[in-house]
């Protein structure tokens, strides 16, 4: 973080009843632009809620523990809102890699998203279909005007899983969005993530296909197409497919795929 080239930001870490000697390391870092609140267990929507409502700064980005920005990062946006300052959030590119750092592959390379697209700085009027059809939004990737906040609510804390989706979604509602085209984070995958047993699996993908319906069932409201909700809810059902895939049951992945 400190290795920005952009330095002029305040860095406000939620440290949620870590037990991997954060509080030790932290503590040892002497910069005034450093915040640090701690809490017990509040879980990723409340602590970043908290760090946006201490935020005071013009544009708010988050970093999850297990992701990294490149150096430029907080440059390349910055600039990007500072010559767009219509849009109310951008978002980049991101690489995976293993535990061990080692590329795995980009996240628009693997939703083959933007890959004909020669412009560095992309600007979406109307974002919704996009992000609603498309899951190339990494969390640790976003930068948000703050004052979004005024007529936008934070992150849904009832939410098990997809608080990020839900949160792009409702911004796209009324504003355009930004994505710039190029790799600007490492997101770390991790082998036996709690996120990834089958339980939460089924759970998650319940969350996502609740934060659907609300747009399928008001979709002329948004004036969302026919083919945006075809491929909603197909990204959603080869969600379901895969489940049941790895539960060696193939028959039912066969139905969920070609249902009507």
């Amino acid at each position: 973080m400190f290795s920005q080239t952009h330095q002029d930001f305040e860095l406000i870490v939620i440290d949620d009843n870590s037990t991997d000697d954060t509080a030790h390391y932290l503590s040892r870092i002497s910069d005034s632009r450093l915040q640090i609140i701690t809490t017990s267990g509040v879980g990723a929507s409340r602590a970043r809620n908290l760090g946006i409502a201490q935020a005071k700064g013009e544009y708010i980005a988050f970093l999850d523990a297990d992701d990294f920005w490149m150096p430029t990062k907080l440059e390349r946006q910055v600039h990007f809102h500072q010559c767009h300052p219509e849009l109310a959030a951008t978002f980049t590119n991101y690489q995976h890699v293993t535990e061990q750092y080692e590329p795995i592959i980009d996240c628009f390379g693997y939703w083959n998203q933007f890959q004909s697209d020669n412009r560095h700085y992309i600007i979406m009027e109307d974002a919704l279909p996009f992000v609603l059809q498309n899951n190339v939004i990494g969390t640790s990737t976003v930068m948000i005007k703050s004052e979004v906040f005024k007529d936008t609510e934070p992150f849904d804390a009832a939410l098990k899983y997809g608080e990020d989706l839900d949160l792009w979604l409702r911004i796209c509602e009324n504003h355009p969005l930004g994505a710039i085209n190029s790799i600007d984070v490492g997101y770390v995958m991790r082998l036996g993530s709690t996120t990834q047993t089958n339980d939460n699996r089924l759970r998650n993908l319940k969350t996502l296909e609740a934060i659907l319906h609300r747009y399928t069932s008001a979709h002329l409201y948004w004036n969302l197409s026919a083919s945006a909700l075809r491929s909603s809810k197909a990204r959603i059902l080869e969600g379901y497919a895969d489940y049941h895939r790895c539960l060696n049951q193939p028959l039912s992945a066969s139905c969920l795929v070609y249902a009507p």
